[in-house]
């Protein structure tokens, strides 16, 4: 962000993210997921939920894996952190930006303007529009253009956020009937258990009883009352549990993402506007009045 008289502006770019905080983001988002899942299934046991948070978090990864790519995923989560934690572009940096850049207008005129440069893509463009005197058109087309770009951009980087909530919410429905097609298939307990398990009484063999006992105690241990012996209704939708819970995190951080692509629009409006009222009139004080009359209610 050097300018050509040694100053900064005062707002920053697309800081680079480091492994650290991706790991961090995603140890955050796999804590919230278990807290949440335990809230809603009601189960105390956290080791009940590595399994299903295995298979939702893996199955998850892979198809996002098979359907974005590595790179777009990498860049999805950059994203995650400079807008969904930070925050992105805030208007008050853009307009402190804008001042800045109207007071290099007025002591070094256009050509001091033209020498700015900053690691900001939408100042970078403003400058050059400044320096170069760009009529009104030109900074009309350069401003569409932003928007469409920006628009673009959060749609392509939302779509990672979004087909992983529906994806973990279909992995866990199928880890559900997984687990209950393999209860469904465990061998059920005999005819003579059956009515034993009833108060009912009946005459056995000697291998009939100990199938009996066996029975029994399964039945016991995995809290089925009679007739077959099946898991907890609890226990199987753990995954289904599991993969809603990881949706819902993911539904809060698109929802954070897309608040800071409204407000990111504001500000590419504001950054163009400024440059037209900048070429029209280098007064600091009248560009800061004029800068704040177009920001909407609760942004000024």
């Amino acid at each position: 962000m050097a300018l050509s008289n040694s100053e900064d502006l005062p707002i920053p770019g697309a800081t680079a993210v480091i492994p650290q905080q991706v790991i961090s983001l995603l140890f955050g988002m796999l804590l919230l997921t278990v807290g949440l899942a335990m809230f809603l299934s009601g189960t105390t046991d956290g080791a009940a939920l590595v399994q299903p948070c295995i298979v939702v978090f893996g199955g998850t990864t892979v198809a996002l894996l098979a359907t974005f790519g590595l790179a777009q995923i990498g860049r999805a989560l950059q994203i995650a952190i400079d807008r969904g934690l930070r925050g992105g572009t805030s208007a008050d940096e853009m307009v402190k930006a804008l001042l800045k850049v109207c007071d290099i207008s007025r002591r070094d005129g256009l050509l001091g303007v033209a020498e700015v440069r900053s690691d900001n893509r939408v100042i970078s463009d403003v400058c050059d529009l400044i320096g170069d005197a760009a009529d009104e058109q030109a900074i009309e087309f350069s401003q569409r253009r932003a928007r469409e770009s920006e628009l673009a951009f959060h749609r392509t980087q939302s779509d990672v956020f979004l087909f992983t909530a529906v994806y973990a919410v279909f992995i866990g429905i199928i880890g559900s009937v997984l687990r209950a097609v393999s209860a469904a298939g465990q061998a059920p307990v005999s005819f003579d258990a059956a009515r034993l398990l009833n108060g009912q009484q009946t005459s056995l063999s000697s291998e009939n009883a100990i199938a009996l006992e066996n029975a029994i105690a399964l039945a016991q241990s995995t809290g089925a009352a009679a007739g077959l012996v099946q898991p907890a209704l609890s226990t199987i939708m753990l995954p289904s549990i599991c993969g809603l819970s990881l949706a819902l995190v993911l539904t809060i951080l698109i929802g954070r993402l897309r608040v800071v692509h409204q407000r990111e629009l504001v500000v590419i409006d504001l950054a163009f506007q400024g440059a037209g009222a900048i070429l029209n009139d280098n007064n600091v004080q009248r560009l800061k009045s004029r800068l704040l009359w177009l920001l909407p209610d609760g942004m000024r």
